[in-house]
């Protein structure tokens, strides 16, 4: 009983760290991803030439499409793991276990699909 209480808490421990992980991604990568793509680019405030579409410095080249997967599965991560623990609290203590299932498999859901996008965009030529 002891060893499998030291296993729940070991993966406890691993999870809320991946959460707060998720959270610091979240705090200062989604801001600079924001501003890169929602306010430099179309503001011109980004040095850019124009033969090509402005988004190719983000997603032209692998460090971009992995800056891209960090930014938003940390962040997607993060949001969920806080949306469920909120839920729990409020009142939905009772469905915990529905709850995690859900939200774990939102959380592979995103990651899984955004891997195919990413994926696709490098088959596709658009990530060199």
């Amino acid at each position: 009983m002891k060893a499998e209480t030291h296993k729940v808490a070991r993966l406890h421990a691993i999870l809320w760290g991946i959460f707060s992980l998720g959270g610091m991604i979240a705090a200062f990568l989604l801001p600079v991803m924001i501003y890169m793509t929602a306010i430099a680019y179309p503001f011109s405030l980004w040095p850019f030439n124009g033969t090509k579409d402005p988004s190719f410095l983000i997603t032209g080249h692998r460090l971009g499409a992995l800056f891209i997967f960090i930014t938003i599965a940390g962040s997607l991560y993060h949001g969920i793991f806080r949306f469920q623990s909120a839920l729990t609290e409020v009142g939905l203590l009772k469905y915990r276990r529905a709850l995690e299932a859900i939200g774990y498999f939102i959380i592979f859901a995103g990651i899984v699909v955004l891997a195919y996008y990413l994926a696709t965009w490098y088959l596709n030529g658009t990530i060199s």
